[in-house]
């Protein structure tokens, strides 16, 4: 997994998160974002990464 592009969208630009059923938890996804015709997935970082691992990033980038 790598991250391949970097955009600012807008408000309009932003969707909320789609119900994905009970077998997918979203409690990770902020929402879809829409560039022309790509479909962006768009995560909550501080859900995705607990305190731990954000302390090992912020780490990782003082050292850097």
């Amino acid at each position: 997994d790598s991250v391949s592009d970097v955009v600012t969208l807008t408000p309009d630009q932003i969707k909320p998160a789609p119900d994905l059923g009970a077998s997918v938890s979203g409690e990770y996804l902020r929402g879809l974002g829409t560039v022309g015709e790509r479909m962006l997935i768009l995560l909550d970082i501080d859900k995705l990464l607990g305190s731990e691992e954000m302390g090992l990033l912020a780490a990782a980038k003082s050292a850097a």
